[in-house]
């Protein structure tokens, strides 16, 4: 049995309509966790739920199911509103020990992301984890390795250059527009459109800092309504206003910027409606259009102090962005690499047997030091006796914890293990040990003690 495991879909093995049939919104999430706690199924439990992946990470428990993956599934299909689809081969992945905890470490540093570099991910999985934590199905192992895959990510944005660019259009146009200006808390932005396209766009905008933002819909409402919520989103002073198409000529007559994103079938920034304003204008005005069919008339780039830019323009700097991204890859893995050997040289010293091993070196430490203070006092015969003494009540005292630890590694829960085997390992300052010197001769001083551990066992 792995003492972790990830059972999973995402955007490499299914389609949308599989994933979207198997995503959970955050009170399912925390139902379905609190299923896991209830039945002891696993020790410990984390489901990581986005539009692109829905993965569970889990400790499995000594009573754990027969198929993980079929688990799974039934605990979706008991939390969701309607039953999972049926999924084609391949959609579902497993992946154990290692490999779970190297895929983790990828997907917080957005390697295994549909955008590779992209930010989102590595909040969503801290939010996983916080549910987890909520859920107290987050124990010994899930916390320490959470917490590792929080620096992975931390580590792969500041140590390379692999999140840097805009990697997306509506984050594109903003970036191409920061290029130009040098604040945009002091320019004024005409937003032409109000749908999901232009909502990321305007939040880009905030994001950078914009201070003014008209914008503009053919549903006046909805422009009213996503001003006010970029109002409540932007950190500084913001004067955000709403417009109908009617009254674009003015309100582009007021704007440096402008970025259109409607979805008409028409282009709705005219030139027989804009070139009379903008024939006035004297300073310069930067359009990007990034809507397909476009929304600016192509002639109104021929005019003086006007710039236009479209989607072909963007996608140029998002692929070089991206190529970027893709140079800064191995960088990463390397990281990642790093993390995972780290990972496990921990995973590993929170093992029984090296546990065992040094809780007798270090006793032997302690009795060795003791007879060397005292052992003076006594000579020939007594001198035996003391040795004698000691030895055997340094076995008595490690008989108990020593039974215990064995007894965890044949029958216990993989968290309690973990969990005992490190506060053992804290109690007697057991990683310091382990780090003073090569194991050499004090393994071979261990084991000629261990031999006698029966017969302490037998008169305990």
């Amino acid at each position: 049995m792995p003492e972790l495991l990830v059972i999973g879909t995402s955007h490499h093995t299914a389609p949308v309509e599989v994933r979207e049939g198997l995503a959970l919104a955050p009170d399912a999430v925390r139902r379905l966790l609190a299923q896991v706690r209830a039945d002891h199924a696993w020790d410990e439990a984390l489901l990581l739920s986005t539009c692109n992946r829905t993965e569970f990470y889990a400790v499995p428990g000594p009573a754990g199911p027969a198929d993980p993956a079929a688990d799974l599934v039934a605990r979706l299909g008991r939390v969701r509103p309607a039953p999972p689809p049926a999924l084609p081969d391949g959609a579902l992945y497993r992946l154990d020990d290692r490999e779970a905890v190297r895929h983790l470490f990828r997907v917080a540093a957005s390697l295994d992301s549909q955008i590779v570099g992209e930010s989102e991910i590595l909040g969503q999985v801290k939010t996983a984890y916080h549910q987890a934590v909520e859920a107290r199905t987050a124990g010994f192992l899930l916390n320490r390795l959470l917490h590792r895959a929080f620096r992975v990510g931390k580590r792969v944005r500041t140590e390379t250059a692999l999140g840097q660019g805009s990697a997306g259009v509506p984050q594109a146009a903003v970036e191409l527009a920061a290029q130009v200006f040098a604040d945009l808390a002091q320019k004024t932005v005409l937003l032409v459109g109000a749908g999901r396209t232009a909502e990321a766009v305007a939040r880009a905008l905030v994001a950078r800092g914009a201070g003014r933002l008209i914008v503009a819909n053919r549903t006046l409402y909805r422009a009213q309504q996503l001003a006010l919520d970029l109002a409540g989103e932007s950190a500084g002073p913001s004067t955000h206003e709403a417009v109908g198409l009617d009254d674009l000529p003015p309100a582009v007559a007021r704007a440096d910027l402008v970025i259109a994103s409607t979805g008409a079938t028409e282009p709705v920034l005219t030139y027989d409606a804009l070139a009379p304003v903008l024939a006035r204008r004297t300073r310069p005005l930067m359009i990007i259009d990034i809507a397909v069919p476009r929304d600016v008339d192509a002639r109104l780039g021929r005019l003086e102090h006007v710039y236009l830019y479209d989607i072909d323009d963007l996608d140029r700097l998002v692929e070089r962005n991206m190529a970027e991204r893709r140079r800064e890859i191995p960088r990463a893995e390397a990281i990642v690499d790093d993390e995972v050997a780290e990972f496990e040289r921990w995973l590993a010293s929170r093992q029984v047997a090296p546990t065992i091993r040094l809780l007798r070196r270090r006793l032997r430490g302690i009795r060795l030091a003791q007879i060397d203070r005292y052992g003076k006092q006594f000579a020939g015969a007594d001198r035996d006796q003391l040795e004698a003494f000691t030895r055997s009540m340094a076995k008595r005292i490690l008989h108990h914890p020593i039974a215990l630890l064995k007894h965890l590694a044949a029958d216990g829960a993989t968290s309690e293990r973990l969990a005992t085997v490190d506060l053992v390992r804290r109690l007697f300052d057991l990683d310091a040990l382990e780090a003073e010197a090569p194991a050499g001769e004090a393994e071979a001083a261990d084991e000629a003690e261990a031999a006698d551990e029966t017969d302490a066992a037998d008169d305990a």
